[in-house]
């Protein structure tokens, strides 16, 4: 997929990033949600068409739709929407994973709205609701063809661990950071030449 790279120089001061209301946004999160899943499809290698014999990783994404919110609503969970110019341009997802544990996840930007300003932006406002959750690590895992998402998080203080579940997509990369550690500025050079990888 080859999508729009905003200029270096954008550092997103006009998006806006808000929790969900589940009365009013359920709707947009399931959009988000399918969306994520077609981009997971044609990034895995996988057709996003069908439904009898999907591979367990889109599977599980069908069900998280279904149950929304589920695991991503109170009292341990939540999800943030960001806007940009009016338009609704991300979505990024906290959950429980164990006590005291959360996992980030589920986290989409549109085309149009990606950039090497933007992951940085919604990462750290994810940390931000994980440590107000009382949460005191956060874990994320990575298809080995999210490379923009790889550099994000290694440069914003995410250290690789060992697997913490069965990912179905071979050379998942699993990564974990404590919440209470200051987040790193990203190198903006070296995040966006990985964003154009």
């Amino acid at each position: 997929m080859v999508a729009p790279v905003r200029s270096e120089s954008d550092d997103y001061a006009t998006t806006q990033i808000r929790r969900v209301n589940w009365a009013k946004d359920r709707e947009s999160v399931s959009q988000f949600f399918r969306e994520y899943r077609d981009w997971l499809a044609e990034h895995a290698g996988v057709s996003s068409e069908g439904t009898s014999s999907l591979p367990p990783g889109l599977a599980m994404v069908d069900r998280a739709i279904a149950d929304l919110p589920g695991v991503y609503g109170p009292p341990r969970g939540d999800v943030l929407l960001a806007e940009r110019d009016g338009e609704r341009a991300a979505c990024g997802v906290l959950r429980e994973w164990e006590p005291r544990v959360g996992q980030i996840e589920r986290i989409y930007v549109r085309p149009d709205h990606r950039g090497p300003g933007f992951g940085p932006k919604l990462i750290r406002a994810l940390l931000d609701r994980a440590r107000e959750l009382g949460y005191e690590r956060i874990r994320v895992d990575a298809i080995p063809t999210m490379i923009a998402a790889i550099a994000y998080y290694q440069e914003m203080g995410f250290r690789g661990i060992p697997a913490y579940w069965s990912h179905p997509v071979p050379g998942t990369r699993f990564f974990e950071r404590d919440v209470a550690e200051a987040v790193p500025t990203p190198d903006r050079s070296e995040v966006a030449r990985s964003s154009r990888r």
